[in-house]
């Protein structure tokens, strides 16, 4: 079910408050019209109706993608996501965490926006989120030689404009640090090497990230 209420939000520019919608959660059966607005970011723009000023909103939210049987929770804070963590793994499970169970559902959880929409254009590509990381971590550490005095660096999976090729975007304060395509070759290479030993995507852990991957590689987290 979709859930959304009013906030008062005050422009940063003319100091003027206004309402504006946020989502608690996003149920894309209900809202089609939701998923592209997440996809695009046009779901958490503010434009102020006084000075025209636009401001990005970020907030924590669920996104449920029904009919592909989608769930990404969005954890904007490390007690909403020890929370999330707790919920899923708990016996005792409400009833919506055990029919997501039996339904097969591809649950995530994610710590920000643009990770949000990362795992979403993985999924839209029909990609494997966890061989996506892994091989991130085979980019960042060409970054990390290259580039050695950067900190804080993220890498996004991300779609060109034209569809046709798979993207690894660099992020350094900020920054766009660099772009490669995804060989295909390698990709598929990667599959081979650790699909074996993972259990099925929708079966998996929610929470697949760098230090997930850093784990299955049996890395420290040095990157």
């Amino acid at each position: 079910m979709s859930i959304k209420h009013e906030v008062d939000v005050t422009c940063p520019n003319c100091r003027t408050p206004h309402p504006f919608g946020v989502w608690e959660s996003i149920n894309t059966s209900e809202n089609p019209e939701m998923r592209s607005a997440v996809r695009d970011k046009s779901a958490f723009l503010f434009v102020c109706p006084t000075c025209g000023e636009k401001s990005m909103i970020d907030y924590g939210f669920l996104y449920h993608q029904m009919e592909d049987k989608i769930i990404i929770y969005y954890a904007d804070s490390d007690a909403r996501a020890e929370e999330i963590k707790t919920m899923l793994a708990a016996e005792d499970a409400s009833d919506m965490v055990g029919d997501l169970r039996k339904g097969k559902y591809l649950v995530r959880v994610v710590r920000s926006l643009n990770e949000l929409r990362e795992k979403l254009a993985i999924f839209d590509a029909g990609l494997d989120d966890r061989i996506i990381e892994i091989y991130k971590i085979y980019v960042l550490s060409v970054y990390r030689k290259e580039h050695p005095d950067d900190h804080d660096i993220q890498t996004l999976y991300v779609r060109d404009p034209n569809g046709k090729r798979n993207l690894i975007q660099i992020i350094a304060g900020g920054k766009t640090g660099g772009v490669s395509e995804i060989p295909e070759g390698f990709y598929k290479e990667l599959c081979l090497q650790h699909l074996g030993s993972l259990p099925d995507l929708r079966e998996d852990e929610p929470f697949i990230d760098r230090r997930w991957a850093l784990e299955k590689m049996g890395l420290s987290d040095q990157l």
